[in-house]
């Protein structure tokens, strides 16, 4: 490689390693994806292990011995009220959570509880499970004091359930999250490297220095480039690595991770290099593209923000289940995301890497020409 590029790239990583404010912008996302995974396994088990709580309910009337049963099995104690009056008293006392009414006149069961927390609407599902079951008991002795056949009066058909999802919904939001960050490393720190590239050194008036050194503008450009590239690699390296290790983790924590498999082979790791390689070298032209014309570092950083709100699209994508196509994947930033999770839950196909990785060519190409264009030009290099 030529000597004044090697050279520019040693002084780019240098002046990055000694900005401690850059380095924990370039750590931040990575880290962020093993602290959210963890997250996410302890609210999914929390939720789950939220159903075999027990809460504490008023009644106003007087419950038979199955129905005691019934109230036992849904871990639900009661507290009798001979009133509606004495019951709002031991709800504002906080003596119960929540409380059932009995109107004889339209033979009706009134649930009262705070359904504005999540709590209170756990425990209205819980209680009219309760009250369900109680019907179905009714109903069942009903029928057997009339000589009726229960399995003639139920079962007219078979019902056989087949589950056709891979995945539950929320794990499959926690990969497209960690997936997203992976790639947002690489936008956080490419567009740290990119403002520093001219703006920064345009701001502080080092730029015409540097260009009166026996140094070409293409060997500073490609240097600063190159350097730009290294560091997103880099970053969104620590953050992959950093997935694999939680969510191998987390299999062995959390219940959430109950059937997952990630897949680990050498094909798909070496994939998924391949992917973040092309990802950086893109999202570090389109970061010197943006700030090309920035006179500032505030105003090269606003241009960035862009290119950052982009990466969290995928992230949306997989909240609203939305059926991603063969078109999806020349997206840029978004088929990086989604063909690193395919990658790693075998759901990949080689067409849609092909489509990845030959319209990630041709984007990188057209930024290329534009920025070499653009730097070639007096307005870009000495704007003020």
């Amino acid at each position: 490689m030529n000597k004044n590029i090697l050279i520019t790239i040693k002084k780019e990583l240098r002046s990055i390693i000694r900005d401690k404010k850059t380095i924990f912008r370039m750590l931040l996302f990575p880290l962020i994806i093993p602290a959210m995974i963890m997250l996410y396994g302890t609210m999914y088990d929390s939720l789950e292990e939220s159903s075999e709580n027990t809460y504490k309910i008023g009644i106003d009337y007087q419950v038979s011995k199955e129905e005691i049963e019934i109230l036992k099995n849904f871990h639900l104690e009661y507290k009798e009220c001979d009133s509606k009056e004495c019951l709002e008293e031991a709800y504002k006392e906080k003596e119960i959570e929540a409380y059932i009414s009995y109107n004889k006149e339209i033979n009706t069961y009134e649930i009262y509880s705070d359904s504005s927390s999540t709590s209170g609407m756990v425990i209205s599902s819980v209680i009219e499970e309760y009250l369900n079951s109680y019907s179905t008991l009714l109903t069942n002795t009903y029928l057997i004091n009339e000589k009726i056949d229960l399995d003639k009066a139920y079962n007219h058909f078979n019902i056989a359930y087949e589950d056709l999802g891979s995945s539950n919904y929320m794990l499959s939001v926690l990969l497209s999250v960690s997936f997203t960050y992976i790639i947002m490393a690489i936008c956080m720190s490419t567009s740290s490297m990119a403002t520093g590239v001219t703006a920064t050194e345009r701001e502080n008036g080092t730029l015409e220095t540097i260009l009166t050194f026996p140094i070409k503008k293409t060997e500073l450009l490609t240097g600063k480039y190159l350097s730009s590239v290294i560091l997103g690699f880099v970053s969104s390296l620590i953050g992959l690595i950093l997935t694999i290790i939680s969510l191998n983790i987390g299999k062995n924590f959390y219940t959430m991770f109950e059937g997952f498999e990630l897949i680990l082979s050498f094909k798909t790791i070496i994939a998924s290099i391949l992917i973040i390689i092309c990802a950086s070298f893109f999202i570090a032209g389109v970061a010197l593209a943006l700030t090309s014309f920035s006179k500032t570092y505030k105003e090269a950083q606003s241009s960035t923000t862009m290119l950052q709100m982009l990466c969290i699209v995928p992230m949306f994508v997989s909240l609203i289940e939305m059926d991603v196509t063969n078109i999806y994947y020349i997206i840029p930033i978004c088929n990086f995301e989604q063909i690193l999770m395919d990658l790693f839950t075998n759901t990949y196909s080689l067409v849609s890497i092909l489509l990845t990785l030959a319209s990630t060519f041709i984007y990188i190409t057209i930024v290329l020409i534009y920025i070499i264009k653009s730097y070639n030009s007096e307005k870009i290099l000495f704007a003020k």
